[in-house]
């Protein structure tokens, strides 16, 4: 038996002594008296480009007694102070002697002094059952770990959908190419790649490398690598192969002065990245943005663009509209691109839970991206998304079911309310003027959380909206970017300047191009395929 496997059956029995010993009701009444946990993923991004989780760890199953006798409150806050991102705390009290009253100490030193909720609190384990959930609420954790090498695909997304519940994104850690992507799948938003064999605990720096060229074109979510880094010298390659944070445990634990180790480790990603440190997120290497053909009026345009690449293709049911399509033609677009597959669509991965509302605009937008991502690995087919403009929600449901639709764009000025009246997600364009500004946006957000999961911005001309061939100020997306929220880029693109575009509005989640890909009118098959190319070759 394998220590993971030892590991696994001693905590079926400590989650089954847990539950006797302290009720589910008790731990949701400590919840309840706790605020709501600090972000993850906001913790991440304030740390680019090279995010610290620092983790507090006395002893391991390979390595025996670390460092037994430190005090957990008093090593989080030497980690704090030298500007580490997370705290993670193991609470295995076995073979890595941690323990729950380890995690509250932690939480409650960093929030008396000040470095919580800026400084996040994982909780790390080996996560089998919703009740571990509860306890790691309870017990202050912001964030807890799930690993995959120990769930089945069903566990792993209950699991994630339970800490979704209670306000949190959990890190879910991968060892191997299947375990990545089962994470993806799952619609995983933080991955640790877990260069520690879990099995047989033996470390391969090149782990995160080799699973961080997995995360397809546009992924939303974070890579963080876990595992093996001691020195300043291993956090060039950690970045190089995606991730944009670094777990330390043993070096840490181990260190005379674990605050110059800390420093010489966000030194060494400033480096590294050429960044001035200033919390701005790098664009992750190999992050492909999401590719979107909208006005598409017949199937062979659809499939000119299917075959390109595209990943989403939008058809436009505005009335007034000339790319407008009936119902007829919409539902024959719809079944030319599922028929391509050749199979049956696969099931949806679940969509964001109200819950993530309570961890804010860039939590929920970033749900909501990859849910849109996980759906199109799980269809293995672009997703096709009909474009409304201030029309009633009974008419916007109706041709959803008579397309057979995946996703709605709302390109008007339709009130927030309406996504729930709809009958699949939507998407949301905001109308960018000339001049504006980032903060003038991200204050329009807020009244958006809990309705469309995605946001397009595109170049508002006078009356017009969409469609005018004109661009805005790119950098405005990029903005949005580093303030956590993904969007796609439209207005005006083409094959000659979405290069520049992606550029510009890095990290670029997604673009959209209608106009700039049509000859005399209509879809020009090369300049959708040019388009479709240029877009990602942009981020290699």
């Amino acid at each position: 038996m394998s220590y993971l496997d030892k590991i696994v059956a001693q905590t079926r029995l400590d989650v089954a002594a847990a539950k006797a010993k302290i009720p589910e009701a008790e731990l949701r009444r400590l919840i309840a008296a706790r605020p709501l946990p600090a972000p993850l993923a906001d913790a991440l991004r304030r740390g680019a480009p090279l995010a610290v989780l620092a983790e507090f760890k006395k002893a391991s199953p390979s390595k025996g007694d670390i460092a037994p006798d430190l005090v957990a409150a008093e090593q989080a806050l030497r980690y704090a102070s030298a500007g580490c991102n997370v705290v993670s705390v193991l609470t295995e009290p076995h073979w890595f002697k941690g323990s729950l009253d380890d995690l509250a100490s932690v939480r409650d030193a960093l929030g008396a002094h000040g470095h919580w909720p800026s400084v996040a609190v994982l909780r790390k384990d080996f996560l089998i059952d919703e009740y571990q959930l509860l306890q790691a609420r309870a017990y202050g954790a912001d964030t807890a770990l799930l690993i995959v090498a120990i769930l089945t695909p069903n566990e792993l997304a209950r699991l994630i959908a339970a800490a979704r519940d209670l306000g949190f994104e959990p890190l879910v850690e991968v060892n191997t190419p299947d375990e990545m992507d089962a994470a993806l799948a799952a619609g995983a938003l933080v991955i640790g790649v877990n260069n520690r064999n879990l099995h047989t605990f033996t470390v391969d720096m090149s782990t995160t490398t080799r699973l961080g060229r997995m995360m397809p074109p546009g992924c939303a979510a974070q890579l963080v690598s876990l595992s093996g880094v001691s020195k300043a010298d291993d956090v060039a390659p950690a970045l190089a192969g995606g991730a944009t944070g670094v777990l330390v445990g043993e070096a840490l634990m181990r260190a005379a002065d674990p605050a110059k180790l800390i420093r010489e480790l966000r030194g060494a990603g400033v480096a590294a990245r050429g960044s001035d440190g200033d919390g701005a997120a790098a664009p992750r290497l190999g992050h492909r943005p999401l590719v979107k053909v909208c006005g598409l009026k017949t199937a062979d345009a659809a499939l000119d663009a299917a075959e390109a690449g595209a990943d989403l293709l939008g058809l436009i049911f505005a009335q007034g509209s000339k790319r407008k399509v009936s119902a007829d033609d919409a539902r024959a677009i719809v079944a030319a691109v599922k028929q391509r597959r050749g199979t049956a669509d696969g099931e949806l991965p679940p969509l964001p839970t109200t819950a993530t509302t309570a961890a804010g605009v860039g939590a929920w937008f970033s749900a909501g991206a990859a849910w849109i991502e996980a759906s199109i690995r799980a269809l293995g087919r672009p997703l096709v998304v009909g474009v409304f403009q201030d029309q009633p929600a009974e008419e916007i449901n109706a041709t959803v079911a008579a397309a057979g639709l995946d996703v709605v764009q709302l390109h008007g000025h339709e009130p927030p309310a309406l996504a729930a009246q709809l009958s699949v997600p939507c998407m949301r364009v905001l109308h960018v003027p000339a001049g504006a500004d980032a903060s003038v946006v991200l204050a329009q957000l807020p009244p958006l959380v809990g309705g469309p999961i995605a946001l397009l911005l595109d170049t508002q001309v006078a009356d017009a909206r969409g469609g005018t061939g004109q661009t805005f100020d790119w950098s405005l997306a990029a903005k949005l970017g580093a303030a956590g929220v993904p969007c796609l880029v439209a207005g005006g693109l083409s094959a000659s300047n979405v290069h520049e575009a992606i550029a510009a509005s890095a990290p670029c989640w997604g673009v959209d191009a209608s106009s700039g890909l049509e000859s005399a009118g209509e879809k020009d098959g090369a300049k959708v395929v040019a388009y479709v190319r240029s877009a990602k070759a942009a981020v290699e």
